[in-house]
């Protein structure tokens, strides 16, 4: 049974420079446990399973920590921690925009800031010069490109294990040319570089990176993957998948062979629906022809239903069934669902929301179902003769109704899942996004229970594959792998 309205994937912990702000966190601290403990259709689940003296001693813990806390990112840490103790996802305390501080600075007032980061004296054409009459050099050695900056990369004297990259081109505000971007040092095993990465605003991040292709042409660092521009080197077609999956923010479809057509969805949000609806409609046609079908939904942020509700034809064998979700009925929750109803244009939903509203102040404190049956099943009229194999490729980014979706669609004779299991953060949903009273927080918990638990419990599990991908296939061979076996 799918939910009415969606759930959001919303497990970042946003971090908002705040530091001249102040707060009473002991006092923001105590709201949010009180208004949790009240309101999250999770709480008591989580209370049941690991027992009132343990959640306890976890509360007294950190409302200590919240003593005496006035700056805004200590306090968020702080209730943070305390709200992990319950789930992994589907929950969060933000501290609110407005509380941002002061005006935002000038591009040249941030240019200031940074212009005494570390440099090096090169330029793209004298390293291009330079490595021309270099004698074996590294890959790593180049000119890169991730889209949005330009490095070089080059040895340091006197070394072969040591590289410094370089900024060529980047945003001219942050980031100015020949400031120092990484630190690489080759590893022992030669294939792994340790990584002093720069962000954004020039701190550093100790990260990895490591080439992903046998041609050395595709650099995989801080979750970004770079380009080889020079020495240039032809990709090929499987490494320039690799660079659109990647990068592109929208569906698209790519033909891989006369038996296998691949369909990238990055996100089910529901602003997506109608790019998702869009690409199937244009390639219906191929697709509905086509043996096999691999349907990528790798680093996923969660969503609507809605959102994958047109893929499901292409998928269908059977009937599929799935579990309702109860809901907690209070006050805040009913306000919840009202603020619902005023996203919607559409009287069906409107009345819906409101329904649920006036339901719940009928059973202050009490689970409510919507419906008088734990389940649904949901059918369609045929079954399409192509695609006759599907194969779901996800990993360990994916949650929420990226997970919904591949409840149903493991359910199909069609399908079956490639990657590594999920996040898992599904069981408790349906978010209600609030203010704290003092103005400077929002709390995000949520109101539904799947019926699923604890019989069949998603949340810190996952959902694992039917063929586990292990860390020695490439990441540039993931698509290859899943076709191969498709068409075998």
């Amino acid at each position: 049974m799918k939910n009415k309205l969606f759930t959001l994937f919303t497990i970042i912990m946003f971090v908002f420079n705040a530091s001249a702000q102040e707060c009473n966190c002991s006092e923001s601290f105590d709201w949010m446990v009180n208004t949790f403990e009240k309101n999250d259709a999770g709480f008591q689940y989580v209370i049941d399973k690991k027992g009132e003296d343990e959640y306890k001693k976890h509360t007294a813990l950190y409302k200590e920590k919240a003593k005496g806390i006035t700056n805004l990112n200590d306090c968020q840490a702080i209730m943070y921690g305390w709200l992990r103790y319950f789930r992994p996802g589907h929950i969060f305390v933000n501290i609110k925009e407005s509380e941002k501080n002061g005006k935002e600075p000038s591009d040249e007032e941030i240019r200031l800031q940074y212009k005494n980061a570390k440099t090096i004296d090169l330029t793209e054409k004298q390293l291009i010069n330079s490595l021309e009459k270099k004698h074996n050099k590294n890959p790593i050695e180049g000119v890169w490109s991730n889209g949005d900056y330009s490095i070089g990369i080059i040895s340091e004297e006197k070394s072969s294990k040591n590289f410094t990259a370089f900024i060529i081109k980047a945003d001219s505000v942050y980031w100015l040319p020949k400031q120092i971007k990484a630190e690489f040092t080759l590893n022992d095993d030669a294939k792994i570089f340790s990584v002093d990465y720069y962000m954004r605003n020039h701190s550093k991040e100790v990260t990895q990176a490591k080439f992903i292709d046998a041609s050395c042409t595709l650099l995989s660092l801080y979750g970004n993957y770079w380009t080889r521009i020079y020495p240039k080197s032809a990709l090929t077609k499987k490494e320039d998948l690799l660079i659109s999956f990647s990068k592109s923010n929208l569906p698209f479809v790519e033909k891989l062979s006369d038996k296998t057509i691949y369909l990238r969805i990055p996100s089910f949000a529901s602003e997506q629906k109608k790019n998702i609806d869009s690409v199937l409609a244009k390639y219906d046609k191929q697709i509905s022809s086509t043996q096999n079908l691999i349907i990528d939904i790798r680093n996923g942020t969660g969503g609507s239903d809605d959102s994958y509700s047109n893929l499901v034809p292409y998928l269908y064998t059977n009937p599929i069934r799935g579990m309702g979700v109860q809901l907690l009925a209070t006050e805040l929750n009913a306000k919840g669902y009202e603020r619902y109803a005023k996203q919607y244009s559409d009287t069906e939903n409107i009345n819906y929301c409101n329904g649920v509203a006036a339901k719940m102040r009928a059973n202050l404190g009490k689970f409510i179902a919507l419906s008088d049956k734990t389940y649904g099943i949901d059918s369609l009229a045929k079954v399409l003769p192509y695609p006759q194999k599907v194969a779901v490729i996800c990993n360990q980014n994916n949650g929420s109704t990226d997970e919904q979706f591949l409840l149903e669609a493991k359910q199909s004779r069609k399908v079956k899942v490639f990657g590594r299991p999920t996040g898992g953060m599904l069981d408790i949903s349906n978010m209600n996004v609030i203010d704290f009273p003092n103005g400077k927080f929002v709390l995000g918990y949520c109101m539904s229970k799947s019926y699923r638990i604890p019989n069949y419990c998603i949340d810190g599990v996952g959902i694992q594959p039917d063929y586990f991908i292990d860390d020695a296939i490439s990441d540039e061979d993931w698509i290859e792998y899943t076709k191969s076996v498709l068409e075998q």
